[in-house]
């Protein structure tokens, strides 16, 4: 199949009475790497869904080459060429990588799956792509960054020519990042046009050839990367000079009152495999620990035993009664995209005599007013509409909502996990304030990240764990790139 030549041109989406993208356009040249960027809400993943047919524009046109077309689905989309790559996988977890992969496209021996087949035709394309992964293991078993191969291998099984990568490292460690830039950089050598959404400009400068920028849903520059600055794009992002969004911690707060303590904590993943084996930690008031790690390492286990999602097998767990919780996954543990804004807002205060009134008759004028102060005061964009759904909302707005809701509880202990996944710098910038004030009000701050910037930027010590285990506790002034990286790859112990 040869690359087409894809023009946007002049796309307009309305949701409602809000202008998703206005007059917006974009050329994807056969081969090239294309970045688009942009603040939460810039338009980047509406327009990205109308090249994949999830949505159609109310104007403008799309070209494959001379030709104009419009998908009125994702099988069009598919059938063009065209693959997408979304921040949520969509992948059966019981399924086999192979199963997965050919699903819908399978080889047959008769009427059943021709499994060796299957097996064969993935390995071959994993080796030519690069993108390792075995066939026969479940993707239940794999890493996210081996699922993330999947959902590519998806793609190019279906021979997918323009390839859309919808924040591809927001859940990667540093080494698995480069091996997706380094497997980008080889389907871009063979033609394959690889289009990315990222905050990352840093990986824009190293990774793409040109960048699109959109701001507030129209489009503001686009140039080579070779001619622009990580200064000027997010001057272009935002309209003004940005903060920056990693400056160095601040000293921690008071150390008094309740804080976290693990000791010799031993937890079991969803499999019955032991994740987390004999980890002690502790995190004082007024303290940011943040723990790193390469994915898979305990992390998301930790997590869940800490705020009650999961039950140890083994140890001890001793907290406040006071918790603010920012999950990784806020479609499964923090939002309800299909409520209003105004219901998630006082999603576990609905009960509270403050939003609640006699006989269970919610107070819909409080809870409205709690709203629009939070929305407020942690500029969720589209927060004046209580009545909207939360899925109305980015998905960067929705994580300030979050973040809004749980602090507003006036938490002795925050647990934050992945807590600017897929924010641009300003907004990513903001949650790190808002939660160094929580630590400098008293609160114990933990913090877990793929991010090593962010767990060394926010954090007073870091708690690196590798293979389920905690293998050093570095203090802030000793934590560098290098020796935090060494201690999650075991490389070495200290």
């Amino acid at each position: 199949m040869i690359t087409p030549d894809i023009q946007l041109d002049r796309i307009t989406v309305r949701f409602g009475s809000v202008t998703a993208l206005d007059d917006v356009s974009l050329a994807l040249p056969p081969g090239a790497r294309v970045a688009v960027v942009g603040e939460n809400g810039a338009g980047k993943s509406t327009l990205m869904k109308v090249l994949f047919g999830l949505l159609p524009p109310d104007s403008g046109q799309l070209r494959l080459g001379t030709v104009p077309t419009r998908f009125s689905s994702p099988r069009e989309a598919i059938a063009a060429g065209i693959g997408m790559v979304q921040q949520h996988f969509d992948l059966i977890p019981s399924f086999t990588v192979a199963e997965n992969i050919v699903l819908g496209g399978e080889p047959r021996a008769g009427l059943r799956l021709d499994r060796n087949r299957a097996e064969a035709e993935v390995a071959w394309l994993s080796r030519e792509s690069g993108l390792l992964v075995s066939p026969t293991l479940r993707v239940e078993e794999l890493s996210v960054a081996a699922q993330q191969r999947v959902e590519i291998l998806k793609a190019l099984y279906r021979k997918a020519r323009v390839l859309i990568l919808d924040e591809p490292t927001a859940t990667l460690a540093p080494p698995e990042a480069r091996e997706l830039w380094a497997a980008t950089r080889r389907l871009s050598e063979s033609g394959v046009t690889v289009v990315f959404i990222t905050h990352k400009l840093d990986e824009v400068m190293a990774n793409a050839d040109s960048v699109t920028v959109l701001r507030r849903g129209k489009h503001i520059l686009t140039t080579k990367t070779a001619e622009t600055t990580p200064q000027e794009l997010a001057a272009a992002m935002v309209g003004t000079h940005p903060p920056n969004p990693l400056p160095s911690p601040k000293e921690g707060g008071a150390r008094v009152g309740e804080g976290l303590t693990l000791q010799n904590l031993t937890v079991r993943n969803d499999r019955g495999a032991v994740a987390l084996r004999g980890v002690s930690l502790t995190v004082a008031p007024g303290e940011i620990v943040g723990i790193a790690g390469v994915d898979g390492s305990g992390q998301t286990e930790l997590i869940e035993a800490v705020v009650g999602l999961r039950v140890p097998e083994s140890g001890t767990i001793q907290a406040p009664a006071a918790v603010g919780f920012i999950p990784e996954d806020r479609h499964r543990h923090a939002v309800a995209q299909s409520f209003t804004l105004a219901e998630n807002a006082v999603l576990g205060r609905h009960r509270e005599a403050a939003f609640v009134g006699a006989g269970g008759i919610v107070k819909q004028g409080a809870v409205r007013a709690f709203l629009a102060e939070r929305a407020s005061a942690f500029d969720v964009r589209g927060g004046d509409q209580p009545k909207a759904a939360m899925r109305s909302l980015s998905g960067g707005n929705q994580q300030k909502l979050v973040l809004a809701r749980e602090l507003s509880k006036s938490p002795k202990l925050i647990v934050a996990s992945q807590p600017t996944r897929g924010l641009d710098f300003a907004a990513t910038a903001f949650v790190h304030e808002r939660l160094r004030e929580a630590a400098q009000s008293g609160a114990a701050v933990l913090v877990q990240s793929l991010d090593l910037a962010e767990v060394l930027a926010l954090s007073d010590r870091v708690a690196v764990l590798f293979e389920g285990k905690l293998v050093g506790i570095v203090e802030r002034a000793e934590a560098t790139e290098e020796r935090i990286g060494a201690l999650m790859t075991g490389i070495w112990y200290i």
